[in-house]
């Protein structure tokens, strides 16, 4: 069976634990001929039937419910949404011409995040490199970046695999991002103007006023763009360093959380507190604030997607 669903092509043969998507598009590379054929193969866990809320919402998209919902969880397969969560992450460390390795990475990035960590599978390089239309070596090259930021994994016998997350792998995650995150709005403080700041809560509000419409692309600019201000306002290089390690990992969880519609609401909820703090002058309470909220991230994606302590929240 074959699907449309905005720019991605998605083939269902009769084994559901099983989709291959089509990316049709082609793009030249800085300093080589190379163009690509691009077209993702790969098995997605979100297609398997039911054993999560996550699971069934990603089903649905495959019996074709939810098609007229903008902002729905069908915009995962809507390429312009992972372009746009990559763009938000990495759009500022672009280079004006991309090379080869740019691209490969960018592509695999894409499909490592869609799908999900909850599964392991293999990345083969030379498989990868004929549906990218180039040689080996930079589609090589960008798996080791992406090993480096902990999305792959490199066995020395088996090669490439998507690293699978387990509860506890939330717990450092968000540990580490919580300790990093309050140092950053410490330093970042100081450096922080007031009419950015205002920005940033006119930004969240106008989200607010349209949270029934759970426009997930909205929520996540203005989240990632806040998260960002902190982070660049720090002026610490290291630090900054330290968070972009871990930006991938946040962002794979990130989105699936996102399509619970309760989990944007506290979320800007929490920005909201933080800002006000900030224009306040309020460091301290600005830290706390932010303290709480990773620690409220941590637990809806610990409760929404790995089932622990889960409260039914929807």
């Amino acid at each position: 069976m074959v699907r449309q669903r905005g720019g991605w092509t998605i083939f269902q043969p009769e084994r559901a634990n099983r989709t291959f998507v089509s990316l049709p598009q082609k793009r030249d590379y800085a300093g080589t001929g190379e163009r690509s054929r691009a077209c993702a193969h790969f098995s997605s866990p979100w297609l398997k039937p039911g054993v999560s809320k996550m699971e069934e919402l990603m089903t649905s998209i495959s019996t074709g419910t939810n098609d007229g919902k903008k902002g729905t969880v069908a915009e995962v397969f809507d390429e312009s949404l992972s372009a746009e969560l990559f763009n938000l992450l990495w759009g500022q460390e672009r280079t004006t011409i991309p090379t080869v390795v740019d691209y490969a990475y960018e592509e695999i990035w894409k499909r490592v995040i869609m799908i999900g960590g909850s599964e392991e599978q293999r990345l083969s390089d030379v498989t990868l490199a004929e549906q990218l239309g180039m040689s080996r070596t930079p589609v090589r090259q960008a798996l080791e970046r992406l090993v480096q930021e902990g999305l792959v994994r490199s066995d020395p016998r088996r090669g490439f695999w998507t690293c699978t997350f387990t509860a506890q792998d939330i717990h450092e995650i968000y540990d580490l991002r919580g300790a990093l995150e309050v140092l950053a709005v410490r330093l970042a403080a100081p450096h922080l103007s007031q009419e950015d700041l205002k920005a940033h809560l006119e930004a969240l509000y106008a989200v607010r006023a349209e949270l029934d419409a759970h426009l997930v692309l909205r929520f996540l600019q203005v989240d990632i763009r806040f998260h960002m201000l902190i982070t660049r306002a720090s002026s610490n290089g290291r630090l900054i360093h330290s968070l972009s390690l871990l930006r991938s990992q946040l962002s794979m969880f990130q989105m699936q959380d996102t399509f619970y519609p309760r989990r944007m609401e506290i979320a800007l909820n929490d920005h909201e507190q933080i800002l006000l703090a900030l224009l306040a002058g309020n460091v301290d309470e600005a830290a706390d604030c932010l303290a709480r909220h990773i620690r409220h991230a941590k637990e809806g994606v610990l409760a929404d997607i790995f089932l622990e302590g889960k409260e039914g929240v929807s």
